[in-house]
């Protein structure tokens, strides 16, 4: 009986490292598994900001482009205005010019 009693003694340690093994192992699995998930989120949330970071710049140089559109137009309206402008006061400093010398007479 003490010898069958130190078998199973004996069987029940090698049970229980056979089963810290195991557990040691599904733990090392599920580490490994938590560390490969953990990676994919982190990837795949760079990811989403990076093509969101993008859009917010294509946007933004799409913004810039209009804007300097509508600055280049209303330079050039006003250029064209101040030529008129000009235009128009040339013909009357003419004639203001042509006044004086014909009164200076």
């Amino acid at each position: 009986m003490a010898k069958e009693t130190v078998e199973a003694v004996r069987q029940a340690e090698l049970d229980a490292a056979r089963k810290e093994q195991e557990a040691s192992g599904r733990r090392e699995a599920i580490i490994s598994e938590a560390e490969h998930r953990a990676r994919e989120l982190v990837n795949s949330r760079t990811k989403q900001e990076l093509e969101k970071a993008e859009q917010r710049k294509a946007a933004a140089n799409q913004k810039g482009m209009e804007l300097l559109e509508e600055a280049r137009v209303k330079a050039e309206n006003e250029a064209a205005f101040m030529k008129e402008m000009a235009f128009h006061k040339e013909g009357e400093a003419i004639r203001l010019v042509l006044a004086s010398v014909i009164h200076a007479d």
